[in-house]
This record gives structure tokens, sequence and C-alpha cells, in this order.
């Protein structure tokens, strides 16, 4: 048995890979459950039941997927530059917190306004909280996963800060909440349902982005880059450039998630904005490998995991840690999987 690496990679490949890597962590988390004493084919069917027979769960899917889409977009532009942008989750918290600042001290009272006003401080908050880790990548060459990362936990302690003083509500008694929004600072929602205007918003930015990435030259140089920077630099295309320009975008669209967040679904500021999708974003951009309508079925089966998981839950007690191991058994696998887009195994013969 040999080790060969591909010349070329097939797109099926990569299908076959991504589907396997699935099924894998279907069958693992599978085992899991059986060995709390759950059947899986109950605990699955549960799952798909609650997401897409029932116009709640429909409805919930969206809501859950609509974040994932916009921080899954936020990991994905930077990728494909060959940058890691693991900060999503903080400059999600960024926007959060700009666009109730709007909300809440905004002493105009009117939405054709205050919706507009938040969706843009919160994408400018998001994109100054980003600026930070590509200027230093930009200019000092340093480490965008540390820095990123790092930024994260002060974004997230500001909000809790916030919500635990400056900004606590009058009516709120112990909780970390800020008082809830004017009902002109809501996004409106539909069905009957938590189903919101965020969501449409998240689908609408998900194909300006692909637009953007594959259709422009802007898009262009930043694919050189990622495959071939030292290639890219001789054709002309700057680092700096491509590395601010694509962080600060990432930064805007994070932004905007917080934004959809606290207006279309807690309609206040509170601690814990965000069960994690800034870090969720991570393997969803990795599982559409950077394209931006994929990061769309991508945050879907997330989205699918989150309300999924709610159902396991409900139903039969499974603690919620089960579906973050579904989540980690799904990137482990991805990223195992990506071994095999690169190198293929011969039996026989001598390489």
């Amino acid at each position: 048995m040999r080790i060969e690496r591909r010349l070329e990679t097939p797109k099926r490949i990569y299908l076959y890979i991504t589907a396997g890597s699935i099924l894998a962590s279907l069958f693992f988390v599978g085992v899991l459950l059986a060995i709390i004493g759950v059947n899986p084919v109950d605990a699955y069917s549960t799952m798909m039941y609650r997401a897409f027979a029932t116009k709640f769960g429909v409805t919930e899917l969206f809501v859950k997927t609509a974040p994932i889409i916009l921080t899954g977009l936020a990991v994905s532009i930077p990728l494909r530059a060959g940058l890691w942008n693991i900060g999503a989750e903080g400059q999600l918290y960024m926007g959060a917190f700009a666009a109730s600042v709007i909300a809440l001290y905004l002493p105009i009272h009117t939405s054709a306004v205050v919706i507009p006003l938040m969706i843009i401080f919160a994408a400018f908050f998001g994109m100054v909280w980003a600026s930070i880790p590509a200027f230093l990548k930009a200019k000092f060459d340093l480490n965008e996963i540390i820095s990123t990362l790092l930024l994260n936990y002060v974004a997230i302690y500001w909000v809790e800060y916030l919500v635990y003083g400056p900004m606590k509500g009058k009516y709120v008694y112990n909780f970390p909440y800020s008082d809830l929004f004017g009902d002109y600072a809501i996004l409106p929602r539909f069905f009957g349902t938590r189903f919101h205007l965020g969501v449409i918003i998240a689908f609408v930015v998900a194909i300006l982005i692909y637009l953007l990435m594959m259709k422009t030259s802007y898009g262009f140089s930043v694919r050189i880059f990622g495959s071939n920077p030292r290639s890219a630099e001789y054709a002309g295309i700057k680092r700096s450039w491509v590395v601010v320009s694509t962080m600060l975008l990432a930064g805007m669209i994070a932004g905007l998630a917080g934004m959809i967040e606290v207006s279309g679904l807690h309609m206040r500021l509170r601690a814990n904005v965000s069960p994690g999708y800034g870090y969720t974003g991570i393997p969803v951009a990795l599982l559409a490998r950077g394209n931006p309508l994929f990061v769309i079925l991508s945050a879907f089966l997330f989205g699918w995991l989150y309300v999924g998981g709610s159902a396991m839950q409900t139903t039969f007690g499974i603690p919620v840690a089960i579906v973050d191991v579904f989540q980690a058994l799904v990137v482990l696998f991805i990223i195992g999987g990506d071994f095999f887009t690169r190198y293929k195994i011969k039996l026989g013969g001598r390489s």
C-alpha cells in the first residue's frame, strides 16, 4: 500500500468525501446515543420530523440557519485568501452591541431610520473589530488565528460587562439583559412565527458575496492569492490589500449577524447572545470549501443540528453536549477527509 499525491482532484471526490464525512459523524454519534440507551434511528427520525415536518420546526430551522450563514461567510471569505478568521464570534458580539446602542439610545423612534442605522452600525463595529487582527497581520505578520481568537473573549466579556452594568435594564431583576427594544427597532416577523426579516437578509448577503467572489476581478484576485500567494504578488496583487479587505468584509458580515440576532430574535442585548454561531462558522466554511452558495447548504446542516439537538434534548433527555460532540465529529471527519482530497491510497507496487 502506498500514498500518492493527487495532481488534480475531481469535484466528485470532494462530494464523496463530504458525504462520507457527514455519514461517518452520524454513525459515531449513533454509537454514542446507543451507549447512553437511546435508539439512534428513533433519535434521527425525531430530528428530521421536528425540523422538517412541522411549521415551527421549519421556521426555527431558518432562524437558526441565518446567523450561521453569515458567520460561515465571515470565515469563508478570508479562507479563500488563505487566512483564518476565528474571530467571527467576537465580531458578532460587537455587531450586537452596536445595534443595541442604536436601538436603546437613539432619540428617533421610526423603523425606517432605526433599523437601517442598526444594520450600518453593526456592520461598521464588526468591521472595526476585524480591522485589529487585519492590521496586525498585514503590518507585522502576526498570526491571525491567535489574534482573532483572543479578541473573541474581549468582545464577549465586554458585552457581559455592559449587560451587568451600564446597559442593564431597569426591569430585568438580576438577569444580564438590557431593556427590551421598542417596536421600531425589531425586525418584522412572518407567518405568526419567529421567522424574521434577518433570515432573508442572510440569504441576500450570501448571494451578493457569491457574485463578488466569483464574478468580479476582486474575487478573482482573492482566489488567486489564496491558491498561490507568491504568484499573486508577482502578478501585482498586494498582500496587504487582500489581507485587510477580506478581514474587513468578514467583520462586516459577522457584525450583521449580531444585529439580526438582537433585533430579530432576542429583542434586547443579553449575555450569551450567541450559542457559538461564530465558531460554528468555521466548520460551515470548511464544509463549503469557501464557496458562498455552498455555505448556505452547509449552514442548513448545522442549523438542523441545533434544531434537531433541541428536539432530542426535549424528547429523550439527551444532554446538549451530544450536539456539540456531533458538530465536533463533523469537523474532525471533514479535516480527516481533506487528506484524501490531496492524496490517494493505492494498493500494491512501490512509488
